[in-house]
């Protein structure tokens, strides 16, 4: 097999629209990683059943086939200018039923490594981080995941510059690795590795004084040793990605330092595990992802690496970042 033929690839990419343009800012990063990965694209609208409504707002046929062939031809449109960008076909999907149901069941009918989709859709961008289509495909996908922020002015398309990537030191959050190396080396991007040790903050249970003490002498042998680690890494990526940094912090709340850390560096994407170190299976993405996914304003792409109800791996982390260090292994046995 040659060196191209056992990079990461994703296959297949749902990219979710609904006529607004909070949820187009979303297809240029779809455009992106199907360039970088020569994936297949899919792109989806779903309508509310005709039958849905009922009583003296039941929605009116000929209305309803109206809204309909209009969303048809804005899916067409998109096709035409997705297709042309990537120089090949793409496919629609035109649904109906409940939009985040429908997008998840569609998402596993078509076998999608990725579903992608704005923060926020026709309601328009709130007070809230996500707008709630948005919030119930999170609750509801068991796969990987790509959010981008709604916002003015979305370029045709997107090259990422930097790209953060927070690493545990769990295989977990390595098996990102490749993934985010071959979006990197596809644009010349830099990608950063991020650890992030947890400040030591006084409380009942952690008094000032020599409790305190200890506990930051530990958090300091920590960044050492994490520093350390990083190296490590960025030495295995260097064959690859010639652009890598690394970076450890201290902090009290590890989801809050990703946030600011991303604003700070200026990343364009960050790329990260749906679980770390502490996985709980019971939960679809972990507490710093959940906390990520909610609050980024920095497009996100999360990889899952949880398997469905059938046992199968979902999500990129099969396809494109083999568990423990396949694609990176250790120098030494």
């Amino acid at each position: 097999m040659s060196t191209d033929d056992a990079r990461p690839r994703a296959h297949h990419i749902l990219v979710c629209l609904d006529g607004s343009p909070h949820a187009e800012a979303a297809l240029p990063y779809a455009m992106s990683l199907a360039k970088a990965f020569g994936s297949a694209i899919t792109l989806t609208q779903v309508l509310q059943p005709r039958h849905d409504n009922a009583g003296p707002h039941t929605t009116d046929p000929l209305a309803w086939e109206i809204a309909r062939q209009e969303a048809r031809g804005y899916l067409e449109r998109q096709e035409q200018i997705v297709s042309e960008s990537l120089g090949r076909p793409v496919a629609i999907r035109l649904e109906q039923g409940h939009p985040a149901e429908r997008i998840v069941d569609l998402a596993r009918e078509l076998g999608a490594d990725l579903t992608v989709l704005g923060s926020h859709g026709h309601g328009g961008v709130t007070e809230w981080n996500l707008g709630s289509t948005a919030q119930q495909v999170l609750a509801l996908a068991r796969g990987s995941v790509f959010i981008a922020h709604a916002a003015s002015g979305t370029p045709s398309f997107v090259s990422p510059r930097r790209i953060l990537v927070p690493l545990d030191g769990s295989v977990r959050t390595e098996s990102v690795l490749p993934t985010a190396a071959r979006i990197a080396s596809a644009y010349g991007a830099e990608l950063m590795l991020v650890h992030i040790v947890k400040e030591p903050v006084a409380s009942q249970v952690l008094p000032a004084g020599e409790d305190l003490e200890l506990a930051s002498g530990l958090a300091a042998r920590l960044e050492v040793n994490a520093a350390k680690y990083l190296a490590s890494v960025r030495a295995r990526l260097a064959h690859e990605v010639p652009g890598v940094r690394t970076l450890v912090a201290r902090h009290a709340n590890e989801g809050q330092c990703l946030l600011h850390l991303s604003r700070e560096q200026h990343a364009d994407l960050v790329v990260l595990s749906a679980h770390g170190v502490a996985c709980d299976p019971s939960r679809v993405f972990g507490s710093v992802a959940s906390h990520l996914l909610t609050h980024s304003r920095v497009p996100l792409l999360v990889l899952q690496d949880l398997s469905d109800e059938r046992g199968h791996t979902v999500g990129l982390v099969e396809q494109l970042a083999p568990p423990l260090r396949a694609s990176y292994p250790p120098e030494a046995m």
